[in-house]
Parts: C-alpha cells; sequence; structure tokens
C-alpha cells in the first residue's frame, strides 16, 4: 500500500527574520505550536490572575481588589505589627498565613502576632521566589529566564522577562519550572553524528531541553509527561520540526515548543563540512578489490528537503559515493591502483595524477547528481590513499611494494650517485674559483709593489731636486749677503772717513777734556756747587747768574759746557 510522502512546508520564525516573503503570519506559526511567547487571552481574562507590569507589590494589590470586588476573602491580612515578638517580617519579605484554607499575606515588614486559632503560620519567603502555596501562586523571571506555567485547565503557557501573581479558587497555576534561556546546559547539547567507519567533527549543532512533569492517574499511577522543549540554534543553523504531515524550518535564536502536535525532527549546520572514511570494497577489471580512503566536503542546501528522507547528511551520501566509486573502479585495472602507494608518494608516477583527475572528475560529477536530490551540495571528493583487499589483493599489493621498493632503492642509488658526481662538480669548481682568488690576489699585490716602487723613486727624485734647488737659494744668498755687507762697509769706512775730513782742529782735544770734566762731576756728590774758573761762569755772572750756577751746580748745565 503506498504512503504518502511528507508536505516540504518553509516556515520561518517572523521575529527572527520578518523580511522574508514567505513567511507566514505569527497566529499561523503560533498556530503549529513553535514560539509561542506570550501569555494566551483567555489565561488573561482569568479573574484571579494578574500579570506584573509594575512590580510583584503593585500585582498582589491588584489581585486584592479584584478578590474584593467579587466578594471574596481578602488577600492581605489585617493583622497590625507589634512593637516585639511574635513573627518577624524583614524588608523584601512575604509572610503567608492560612484562614479556612485560604492564602492571606502581608508584605509590611514587622513582629506580627497570631492569636487567632483560624489563622495558622504557613511561612515567609521572600518577595522573588516562587511561592505556589494554597491556591495562591507567585512567580517572577528575569530577561533570560523563562517560566513554563499550567494553568487550571491543564494548558501550558510561557512567560518570560516579567512574572504573575495568580489565586485558583478552582483549580491553580502551577509552575513546572524555570529554564535558563541562554544557557540550556551541556547535557543538552546536540552534536554531529559520527557514523562508524568516520571521522566527524563532533560539532554542536543545538541545544535542546525538555520540561517534563508528572501526571497522576486515577489509579494513582505516576507518568512523566514533556510539556515544553526550549531550543538554542547557533548562527548558520537551523532548527527542523514537525506537525503533522509538514516540515518547519526555524532559524538561529532561541525557540520554544509547547504544542504537543509538533515534534522535534533535528538540527543541521548550513556550513561546510568535511569528513574522511574508507569505502566499502569496489572491484576493479580483474576483479582485485580496492578500498579507497576518501574525504568528502559538502554542505547542506536544502535540510527540508534531506530531512524529509534522511536524519543526517552523511546518511544521505553514504550509498550515492559508494555508487559513484564501484561506477569508476569498475572500469580501471589494479596496475593504475599501484603505480605509487600512496598518492603523492616518494616516487612519482606520471600515470597516477590523470587517473585521479579522471576519478575525481567522474565520481564528483555522479555523486552531485545523486546528492541534489537531497537538498546536498558536494564540494569535492578526493582520493587520499588506497588498497587491495583479499588474498589476491594482498599477494598483488606484495609484488607491487617489491617493485616499488626496488624503484625506490634504483632511485636512491641514482640519487646518490648523482649527488656525488654534483659534489666532485662543486669541488672542481671550487677549485677554480680559488685559483682565480690567488691569481687575482698575486696581481693586486704586484700592482701594489710597482705602485710603491714607482712613488718611492719619484720621491727620491723630487728630493734630490728639491735638495739642489735650495742650496743653489742659499749660495746665491750669501753672494748677496757678502756682496752687501761688503757695500755696506765701504759706506761705512766713507762715511767715518768724510766725517773726520769734517771736524775743526782741536775740537777732538776739546771733547775728550769735556768728558772728563763729565766724569770728575758724576764722582761729586749731588747739589755740590762747582766753578772750574772759567771766564765764561764770571763774565755772566748778571741776570742769570743765580740760575746758572744751580744748574752748574747741580750737573744739569753739563751739556752746554760741553757744548763750550
Amino acid at each position: 500500500m503506498p504512503t504518502s510522502s511528507p508536505t516540504i512546508t518553509h516556515l520561518v520564525d517572523p521575529v527572527h527574520d520578518p523580511k522574508l516573503a514567505h513567511a507566514p503570519p505569527p497566529d499561523v506559526v503560533f498556530s503549529l505550536g513553535t514560539d509561542d511567547w506570550d501569555v494566551p487571552e483567555d489565561v488573561l481574562k482569568h479573574k484571579y490572575f494578574v500579570l506584573v507590569k509594575t512590580n510583584l507589590a503593585d500585582a498582589m494589590d491588584e489581585l486584592h481588589n479584584r478578590m474584593r470586588a467579587n466578594n471574596d476573602h481578602r488577600l492581605f491580612t489585617r493583622k497590625r505589627t507589634r512593637p516585639f515578638g511574635g513573627t518577624i517580617l524583614d524588608a523584601g519579605q512575604v509572610g503567608v498565613w492560612s484562614r479556612n484554607g485560604r492564602p492571606v499575606l502581608s508584605i509590611k515588614p514587622g513582629n506580627y502576632w497570631n492569636i487567632s486559632w483560624r489563622h495558622k503560620f504557613m511561612g515567609k519567603y521572600s518577595l522573588t521566589a516562587t511561592i505556589d502555596l494554597l491556591g495562591l501562586t507567585i512567580c517572577q523571571v528575569g530577561q533570560s529566564e523563562a517560566a513554563v506555567i499550567m494553568d487550571p485547565s491543564n494548558r501550558i503557557f510561557i512567560i518570560r522577562n516579567s512574572g504573575f501573581v495568580a489565586f485558583g479558587a478552582e483549580g491553580r497555576f502551577k509552575v513546572i519550572a524555570i529554564v535558563d534561556t541562554l544557557n540550556l546546559g551541556d547535557a543538552c547539547a546536540h552534536r554531529e553524528p559520527n557514523m562508524p567507519g568516520t571521522n566527524g567533527t563532533n560539532r554542536i549543532l543545538g541545544w535542546k531541553r525538555d520540561v517534563k512533569t508528572v501526571m497522576e492517574g486515577s489509579d494513582g499511577s505516576r507518568t512523566e509527561v514533556t510539556v515544553a522543549t526550549f531550543f538554542n540554534v547557533p548562527a548558520n543553523n537551523v532548527l527542523i520540526l514537525q506537525r503533522g504531515n509538514d516540515l518547519i524550518v526555524l532559524k538561529a535564536g532561541q525557540h520554544v515548543i509547547t504544542n504537543p502536535n509538533t515534534l522535534f525532527r533535528g538540527f543541521f549546520s548550513l556550513g561546510e563540512r568535511q569528513t574522511t572514511f574508507k569505502t566499502q570494497p569496489a572491484y576493479t577489471i580483474e576483479g582485485v578489490p580496492v578500498v579507497l580512503h576518501v574525504n568528502l566536503r559538502y554542505r547542506v542546501a536544502d535540510p527540508v528537503l534531506l530531512t524529509s528522507s534522511y536524519e543526517d547528511a552523511f546518511q544521505a551520501l553514504g550509498n550515492p559515493a559508494q555508487t559513484a566509486v564501484n561506477s569508476v573502479v569498475s572500469r580501471l585495472s589494479y596496475q593504475q591502483f599501484m603505480r605509487a602507494k600512496n598518492v603523492g608518494g616518494d616516487v612519482p608516477d606520471f600515470h597516477t595524477a590523470p587517473w585521479l583527475d579522471s576519478f575525481k572528475s567522474e565520481c564528483l560529477k555522479d555523486l552531485t547528481r545523486q546528492a541534489k536530490a537531497y537538498g546536498i551540495v558536494v564540494e569535492s571528493f578526493d582520493v587520499l590513499d588506497r588498497e587491495l583487499e583479499g588474498k589476491l589483493g594482498k599477494d598483488l599489493e606484495a609484488q607491487s611494494e617489491q617493485v616499488l621498493r626496488n624503484q625506490v632503492q634504483a632511485t636512491q642509488v641514482e640519487l646518490q650517485n648523482h649527488i656525488a658526481t654534483e659534489t666532485q662538480r662543486g669541488k672542481l669548481e671550487i677549485a677554480k674559483v680559488e685559483a682565480e682568488q690567488k691569481k687575482t690576489q698575486a696581481d693586486a699585490e704586484f700592482y701594489v709593489q710597482t705602485k710603491k716602487a714607482d712613488a718611492n723613486a719619484y720621491q727620491v727624485v723630487k728630493s734630490a731636486e728639491a735638495e739642489a734647488d735650495a742650496s743653489n737659494r742659499r749660495t746665491t744668498q750669501e753672494a748677496k749677503n757678502v756682496v752687501t755687507l761688503a757695500d755696506a762697509k765701504r759706506i761705512e769706512i766713507e762715511i767715518i772717513s768724510k766725517a773726520y775730513s769734517q771736524v775743526p782742529e782741536g775740537h777732538a782735544q776739546r771733547m775728550q777734556l769735556s768728558v772728563f770734566e763729565v766724569e770728575k762731576r758724576k764722582a761729586l756728590p749731588q747739589k755740590t756747587i762747582y766753578f772750574t774758573g772759567d771766564k765764561n761762569e764770571t763774565n755772566h755772572f748778571g741776570q742769570d747768574s743765580v740760575v746758572n750756577g744751580f744748574m752748574n751746580g747741580t750737573g744739569w748745565n753739563a751739556g752746554s759746557t760741553l757744548a763750550h
């Protein structure tokens, strides 16, 4: 009997991608049981359900007013605070009393006495703590938290970044769990599956946490059921859900399921993935089984199309990859696989590259065609290694290895000979270079010595010329000096002779006598008046006789006397 295939429906959360034209309106998405973060309208219309808009104290006060308006009992107690004793409430605490099975609260700090037999103190709680007592439910969650609530009709809804105060006279609002939507826990991580024989990356695809509660049957049996499921989807990943025969795609972000008709199918990454594995034996023309070690790179282009047939991308690619390998290997001989032990091995083979190119081209073409039907794009399909299977394959591989070993040894011998030849050639070149260096050095030294000898000879010649010139100059100057001195002496003699010839007669005798006179006067004491008896000294003893006498006495007139 034929079965119907699932209907593929591409639905995207409008909160995360509102610009997509095919995204359904919010009510359609919520009707499918996904991302219903708002409180249902019928819950908001409940007479004793108050959503926190400002703070819990205001919500409690509004619930108290509603209960009084419906002629119900008071929510806040009329107990007064006392100066001492009783129950002490601190600031930020809520005191709860039971009055005939109904809750009575007080949030005012102080001391409270309980002298009524109808009141029973149930305890005191933090104002921010979750309280589920005597039909009273108080809950408040932060920005990253979400509270899973069950209403009196056993319907599940979510409150996020808010809170509520409720009283269920007929049933109650039950807080099932408070979930940290930013951190669902490592235990809730879903990773890429590692298929047998592969080396998958084991990367995290997303986080999934189920919130469960216990239901009691009429016979007292207890059953744990899932009432909500939270998801965290990383960037470039998607979440696939199923409702009935429809598949739903939710993109990266935080998601929640509260409708039991919506099921989880899986996480998928839209990025590139790669895995290495060994294929099943494929038979050559001779019937030799060959196993290939291959590397496969791919990415999921349409996760809905993949999910409709397989749970994982590798499951979809395994059979097509093996089929492509079988199709190509069946047209090749085993010699083409054993020309080199490893692809790109020590011994290069010019026939290996064409075989690899042909193999990759044909396998990739066939595999791409088959993978496209499952929404997968194959990027590359590379051969890392190959080996022959079975007894015949082992024997052929051993023979090929021996041939390869001989080839390697021959190549090594040839390489060693080549190295030795090149070494000797290098030594010869070095010797030539050294000889050229020595020749160049000798030429340079000879040139230097020649230049030094030329410089010394030039210096000697120049020194001799300079010495001869200096000697010549000195001799000439000395001769000139002698002539000059002779002329000067001659002129001196002539001047003296002329002077002597012009001296008057008797003048020399008077000059000598005057010198004697001066010497005598110098020998006399100072201020001595000396008279020589000369007639000149007596004839002029008139007007200037006193002055002249004083001058002669002190020797001031010696020159005048000598002149006369």
